[in-house]
């Protein structure tokens, strides 16, 4: 069985998760300036788009 799960992991690619590619971009910057506007714009994109994970306060029917 963990064959099975090994040869999925290898044909599955690795997706980058949000915090990698917001590393990755900062990681772009030429200088202080750049990365802390590029830090104030990761910030503002997170207030303008909340999460989209599931909230506790579900009721079931």
């Amino acid at each position: 069985m963990s064959n099975f799960i090994e040869l999925i992991k290898a044909l599955v690619p690795h997706l980058p998760t949000p915090e990698e590619l917001d590393q990755d971009y900062l990681n772009e910057s030429i200088d202080i300036f750049e990365v802390e506007r590029r830090m104030a714009e990761i910030d503002h994109r997170a207030h303008e788009f909340p999460s989209q994970a599931p909230s506790n306060d579900f009721q079931v029917h």
